[in-house]
């Protein structure tokens, strides 16, 4: 009989071709199987060009060094101050306040460091505002204030003396005026005199002995000798009578004394502040952060830093949670409290006029998580946002039917996975630079949220950076400085430039050492997890950024492992501002797609990675393109 013979099957294999291309951000918030094909699950050092393709981080250096037990609390650029080509900062390294060059280049000038004040609280962080051409410091033990020659503690001298009653007659009454002062123990009262009394009573009682009141007549200036005064009844005496007015029921005695009250400590232990005030303008200064009055913040007088009436204040909410940073939005002025299920952590400032006097009514906002780090407030670009124990959180107003709607959305889903279990949250510290919402972290890791790129589910994409030991940061004119707390100060290396403005080679490293980059695809199944799939030799090319110099290790993962290296890409062009000979290379291509020339049997899963650990080099992708063979149906 004879026999039946199969004929085989000579269809063509089935195949597939995945690219992964218009690259975002990191998600950590699931498997890396399951992510998105244009996030990665382990991009490391990285940040996304103008067009949205990762490209390595810039590096950073130390443009000035203070004793290694000053840790930097504080920089404070000096705007105005007469010198064209040099930048002046003042800067608070550990108990001491000091002023510094830098030139051109940001280069120290040799000899520029002078000590301003010494003896200042030291291990903390320090808060800087500029008001009426002076630059106002909070240590939070001390107010500093820096005119542009030199810097002092605000004495009681210093600070604004309030006439608080005025219209008075010897024995009493008058108009009440002006509050009192936090910040100085002096105050004025002005009397109509009647060219017979030699007493005068002031407004309260119990003034500071030993402190002599002086009087003058208002209108001329000229001085009236005081004979003696009575500290606990509150009285004056002088040894002539002042003369009466020559406008009956006038002004014209002003008699100025001293009475202490412990708020001035108030204002002094503030740590944080605001600058706000009516219709969005930015004349009164909001200070909070005193751990000896945690819920209670105060506001200056009009266009006055060194005015704070004790009747401008508010208490938020319950006293036992503080205030931790202010954001703005929308013309608002918004606390946010320490978080808290208890009450509302978030509350919200307009100014109002109340009987002709600027007045800032407090709001409670919606509830929801408030803030665990009190240095991590900043608006990117419009956005307010601010650390919570779950994550960056912005609150935002919209409004639906010619209703006011406030919310509260959370800005950092994808990477709460991994910033959420760091530790020391409640010292992380933020910034924005340049689109940027940097979060620095006690441990070097960094967590930046990129403000250029459209925002997707609410969120931000966000990057991951390491070996950032920022303590205090300080952005200025497109740069970023940071201090440390082994008493450096050192700024990002985004000065180096060609004439081009392409980045330098050495603008990537860390203070000399190497920046350890990486971009890796999803885990991917390429839509069938059931079959095997195979790579073959010519089946994976990448499109990357050519640089000067550029060399990435290409590593490729499957289910099976965790990852093996198979080989180098060399990514270098010519540019003659920036050439090394040992490396020379003729291609002046800013684009190389380079097939990686390895084949991968059978897998389920695959994952392409990048690694450059190369110094002073760049690393950048803009696309990765994998085709695949069926290779049957898996067995296990």
């Amino acid at each position: 009989m004879p026999r039946t013979i199969e004929v085989p099957s000579f269809a063509a294999v089935q195949s597939g071709t995945k690219s992964y291309n218009k690259f975002r951000g990191l998600d950590y918030s699931t498997d890396e199987s399951q992510i998105d094909d244009s996030r990665s699950p382990r991009a490391v050092n990285i940040i996304a060009d103008e067009g949205g393709a990762p490209e390595r981080r810039w590096g950073w250096r130390t443009v000035h060094e203070f004793s290694d037990t000053e840790a930097v609390a504080g920089i404070f650029p000096i705007e105005n101050d007469g010198d064209e080509t040099n930048r002046t900062f003042l800067v608070h390294a550990g108990s001491t306040l000091y002023r510094i060059k830098l030139d051109a280049d940001y280069a120290f000038i040799s000899g520029s460091q002078s000590a301003l004040l010494t003896g200042l609280k030291s291990g903390g962080r320090s808060q800087g505002f500029y008001m009426n051409g002076k630059l106002y410091i909070l240590t939070g033990a001390e107010y500093i204030v820096y005119d542009g020659t030199t810097a002092k503690k605000i004495a009681d001298d210093d600070a604004y003396c309030p006439l608080t009653s005025y219209q008075r007659q010897p024995t009493g009454g008058g108009e009440a005026y002006e509050s009192v002062n936090m910040l100085s123990k002096w105050r004025r009262n002005r009397f109509v005199a009647d060219g017979e009394a030699k007493t005068f009573q002031l407004d309260v009682t119990g003034l500071d002995t030993g402190v002599i009141p002086t009087a003058s007549y208002f209108i001329t200036g000229e001085s009236i000798p005081v004979q003696s005064y009575d500290a606990a009844k509150g009285t004056v005496t002088f040894a002539t009578a002042p003369t009466a007015p020559e406008n009956a029921g006038t002004s014209n005695v002003e008699i100025k004394f001293a009475k202490t009250t412990s708020d001035r400590q108030k204002i002094l232990g503030c740590t944080v502040f605001a600058i706000y005030g009516m219709d969005g303008s930015s004349n009164r200064v909001f200070v909070s952060g005193n751990k000896d009055t945690a819920a209670t913040e105060w506001f200056s007088g009009l266009s006055d830093p060194t005015y704070f009436p004790d009747i401008n204040y508010s208490i938020v909410g319950s006293s036992d949670f503080p205030i931790m940073c202010y954001v703005k939005a929308q013309g608002e002025l918004l606390i946010i409290k320490k978080d808290n299920r208890q009450e509302g952590t978030i509350w919200h400032h307009a100014g109002t006029m109340v009987n002709d006097v600027a007045a800032f009514p407090l709001r409670e906002g919606v509830p929801g998580y408030g803030a665990i780090a009190p240095y991590s407030a900043a608006n990117l670009n419009d956005d307010p946002l601010y650390l919570s124990p779950r994550g960056v959180y912005a609150p935002t107003t919209t409004y639906y039917n010619n209703m006011q709607v406030r919310q509260l959305f959370c800005r950092s889903r994808r990477v709460n996975p991994k910033l959420t279990k760091e530790n020391g949250l409640a010292d992380a510290v933020a910034a924005c630079w340049r689109g940027w919402y940097v979060l620095t972290l006690p441990n070097g890791h960094a967590y930046v949220a990129d403000g250029n790129q459209d925002r997707s589910d609410n969120g931000y994409e966000w990057y991951f950076w390491t070996n950032i030991p920022a303590f205090c940061m300080c952005p200025h004119e497109q740069t970023l400085y940071f201090g440390t707390k082994d008493g450096r100060i050192c700024k990002f290396n985004d000065d180096f430039v060609t004439s081009q403005n392409e980045t330098l080679m050495r603008a990537y490293n860390d203070d000399g050492a190497a920046i350890h980059a990486e971009w890796a695809t999803k885990l991917d199944a390429m839509g069938t997890l059931r079959r095997l799939k195979t790579m073959p030799k010519r089946g994976c090319s990448v499109h990357v950024k050519a640089y000067a110099r550029s060399r990435m290790g290409v590593y490729i993962r499957t289910e099976k492992d965790s990852g093996k290296y198979y080989r180098d890409l060399i990514a270098d062009r010519l540019t003659f501002e920036d050439i090394d000979f040992s490396r020379f290379t003729f291609s002046t291509s800013t684009n190389n797609v380079i097939p990686i020339l390895v084949k991968v049997k059978k897998w389920k899963l695959i994952q392409i990675i990048l690694i450059s650990d190369a110094l002073n080099e760049g690393f950048g992708v803009y696309e990765i393109e994998l085709y695949y063979e069926d290779a049957g149906e898996a067995k296990k």
